[in-house]
């Protein structure tokens, strides 16, 4: 199958629907912003030739609104899908012009997605951060204090222990797909504490076992990757990260991890 072609099918096959979610908005110092609730909506043709998306939204004022977007036509869409994750965002860092990076992670019909936003210059300005659910909201996970160290930051931490505190026994694979569509076989991985990577990453974690890591600043011509973990239960670990070397990205590698 052409790979264009397979990409669109797992969109349509994993990622349609009506996804429930809360989300809320960070600043850089894991301080919750605003939070409200979303339901994105995904409606492929009988066919699967088209999907229209909208998104349905409630604050906490009691306004509602709904935006609609253009409909995503057979094979295009700016997305890169494999079964359990998918990402988009930015291709390259540009002087002048905003930069972002959109993780979701995949599991059974519950989705975690972290987004991290930089501002023209490739500071970081904010997170968005929502898990979501197919078909109906999930009770929200209650909100719990805030811990601060340098870069080293929890916010609403979940009620799943962190997974080393599980086991340290995690056994993976990684897979990977480049802006071309091509996808590697599943291979062997090791885990790695997000706490092990590069120690002038930013890495906050939030509410349901959702963290991330990533650079506080970003810049043209230069190294660095956006990584975002979800702690799904207390015998599932997935990582999603979006790759990038001096000339932009370069591929999109979902990692999945079993006690």
């Amino acid at each position: 199958m052409d790979r264009k072609l397979q990409n669109w099918k797992k969109f349509c096959q994993y990622y349609s629907g009506d996804l429930y979610g809360i989300w809320t908005r960070y600043s850089t110092a894991g301080e919750v912003i605003e939070s409200w609730r979303c339901i994105r909506s995904f409606r492929p043709t009988a066919d699967c030739h088209e999907i229209h998306h909208q998104n349905h939204y409630s604050y906490a004022n009691g306004k509602t609104e709904t935006k609609t977007f253009e409909p995503y036509k057979q094979p295009i869409t700016t997305g890169l899908f494999l079964d359990k994750g998918f990402s988009w965002g930015s291709t390259k860092v540009k002087s002048g012009s905003t930069f972002f990076s959109d993780i979701c992670l995949r599991y059974e019909n519950s989705r975690a997605t972290a987004i991290a936003k930089y501002d023209e210059s490739g500071s970081l300005k904010r997170f968005t951060v929502f898990p979501e659910y197919l078909g109906h909201f999930l009770d929200a996970v209650a909100h719990g204090g805030t811990t601060k160290t340098a870069l080293h930051r929890f916010v609403n931490v979940s009620a799943l222990p962190p997974a080393h505190q599980i086991s340290s026994d995690w056994q993976g694979t990684l897979q990977t797909i480049t802006p071309d569509w091509q996808i590697s076989p599943p291979v062997v991985t090791s885990w790695q504490p997000l706490d092990d990577l590069p120690e002038d990453y930013l890495r906050l974690h939030f509410t349901n076992g959702i963290s991330i890591s990533c650079p506080a600043q970003v810049e043209s011509g230069k190294e660095f990757f956006v990584a975002v973990d979800w702690l799904v239960n207390q015998t599932v670990w997935q990582r999603g990260t979006r790759h990038y070397d001096r000339s932009g990205f370069t591929s999109f590698t979902l990692e999945v991890f079993r006690i």
